[in-house]
């Protein structure tokens, strides 16, 4: 089993989707002093819309990993395409971008319109 440290804590990946969201939370959050939850961050996410939390959307794109930034995704049922909208709106919005991130998201973005 691996394991993955957290805010001085352990974790296993046997604790399913909750593992994925502690490890995504704990980065969006570590910087600031309002916490956003997996479900705000899922809406922000799947409709595009960014309200009040655009920091932390912008947080999630470009500090946490692509495969955990996938993996959220996929545990909350967010399609790729609709990761794309969002990350190239956070991309327009800041500035902010993710290299790693570009060559999956950027071409699923622009087939969509």
């Amino acid at each position: 089993m691996d394991f993955v440290a957290e805010k001085g804590h352990y974790i296993g990946w046997a604790e399913g989707s909750s593992a994925v969201d502690k490890l995504v939370l704990a980065t969006v959050n570590a910087p600031f002093k309002r916490d956003i939850s997996a479900a705000i961050l899922h809406q922000c996410i799947a409709r595009a819309e960014l309200a009040d939390w655009r920091v932390h959307v912008t947080t999630f794109f470009t500090d946490v990993s692509p495969q955990l930034v996938f993996g959220f995704a996929a545990l909350h049922g967010i399609s790729k395409s609709e990761l794309a909208k969002a990350y190239v709106l956070i991309k327009t919005k800041t500035g902010e971008y993710n290299p790693d991130l570009e060559s999956e998201l950027v071409p699923l973005a622009t087939s969509a319109r």
